[in-house]
């Protein structure tokens, strides 16, 4: 039986105090011709757990440190080879609060969740998972 081979990337919709999440934005080059806006994250390395390796690429991306709350959303996009799937992660903001981005984005803002379809996403699973997000971070607010 032959197994699949894939790509798993993880995002994080990082929650901060203010109930507002974190996006980040793309530089404009061949891939990305207008203003796109993702998630913290990326692709797992090869000995990556998941849980450290998304703590890892948000670090990595922002300087920032997570506490992850749960997953919210799985999705299978794009055409590459192998095979890309990606976990999304309901996330709170620990420790450090100032961001210093990577190479990898142009800018960063805090947005409220009224803003979802407003933003400019680099793909439609970011918009449904933060979408769901913000209904599981209502249904957390309700309990307690």
């Amino acid at each position: 039986m032959k197994r699949l081979k894939c790509n798993i990337g993880e995002y994080g919709i990082v929650l901060n105090s203010k109930k507002e999440f974190l996006i980040l934005k793309l530089p404009i080059n061949k891939e990305f011709k207008k203003e796109m806006w993702m998630l913290p994250g990326g692709r797992l390395n090869y000995n990556d757990q998941a849980e450290s390796g998304l703590m890892r690429e948000v670090f990595e991306e922002t300087g920032l440190k997570i506490k992850i709350v749960k997953p919210i959303h799985v999705a299978r996009w794009g055409i590459e080879k192998p095979i890309k799937y990606s976990v999304f992660f309901l996330c709170k903001l620990t420790g450090n609060k100032v961001i210093k981005l990577s190479k990898e984005h142009t800018e960063y803002k805090w947005v409220d969740f009224s803003f979802i379809n407003k933003i400019s996403w680099n793909n439609i699973n970011t918009k449904i998972a933060v979408k769901k997000a913000k209904l599981e971070y209502l249904n957390i607010l309700k309990e307690n």
